[in-house]
């Protein structure tokens, strides 16, 4: 004979199991939700914006920019990967920050570093790139307003902005930016976050990659904040990172000369 003890436990039991059965037990579990855009402020002044690329695997890759503020005034290095995002970011900037932009820096002509400059023109915003970056860009009818040939100093706020070519790297218009009271160095795609492999090389120069990024090490000794262009924000140590990663090793030279 069963008790009236064992029997609520037997009921209790039926019930919790026809409930389960009715229930999907992934109806409510989180969806991935990607943010077009993010937004990280670093200190003050500094703030850096991520945009995500969706890859043929189906896989969203993070592309990283930078925006400097001094006061009311704010320039941003590299856009989002499109103009739709890139007129997010600019809204942004206008709106929530309250500041007035002063003109985007292109580091080079790939479209993870360029590929909203339309947006910025559209908001008669001037924009500055390296010579080299200029002519591939006007063969799809983008024009830069201030390009360069080797240095450009720009001025916010008392602060003086240094955009500089010092050779082929990650691609052959690759330049640097940096701020020189902040000793912060934007290097887009040609530094590398310490976890980073070689990533994307289709155009580049592998053989002088290891020189130009010792010769921006050798001329900005000081720097104390380096953003790559994708993934984890570092020191000095992310130079040194990517120079070790694509110079050649003693067995690599060995077997190039057999």
């Amino acid at each position: 004979m069963i008790s009236m003890y064992t029997l609520r436990y037997i009921i209790v039991g039926v019930v919790f199991c026809t409930l389960s059965s009715c229930i999907d037990s992934h109806k409510y579990d989180p969806k991935p939700y990607l943010r077009p855009l993010e937004i990280v402020k670093l200190s003050t002044n500094n703030y850096l914006h991520i945009s995500y690329k969706k890859l043929e695997n189906g896989n969203y890759f993070p592309c990283n920019g930078f925006i400097y503020m001094k006061g009311k005034e704010a320039i941003v290095f590299d856009t989002p990967f499109n103009d739709s995002i890139s007129s997010q970011l600019i809204t942004f900037i206008q709106e929530d920050l309250d500041a007035t932009i002063k003109g985007v820096v292109l580091n080079h002509a790939h479209e993870d570093a360029a590929g909203g400059v339309n947006a910025f023109a559209k908001a008669n915003i001037p924009s500055y790139a390296s010579s080299l970056t200029a002519e591939i860009l006007a063969k799809d009818s983008i024009y830069i307003t201030h390009p360069f040939e080797e240095k450009q100093e720009l001025f916010i706020g008392g602060t003086t902005i240094e955009n500089r070519y010092f050779g082929p790297a990650h691609t052959n218009d690759n330049i640097v930016s940096y701020i020189k009271d902040e000793d912060v160095l934007f290097g887009g795609c040609m530094i590398k976050p310490l976890d980073a492999n070689h990533g994307n090389i289709k155009d580049a120069d592998i053989a002088a990659w290891p020189s130009t990024v010792t010769a921006i090490k050798e001329a900005y000794p000081d720097v104390k904040l380096v953003i790559p262009g994708h993934g984890g924000r570092g020191d000095s140590s992310l130079l040194d990172y990517t120079i070790d990663m694509y110079t050649p090793s003693v067995e690599q030279v060995i077997y190039s000369l057999e």
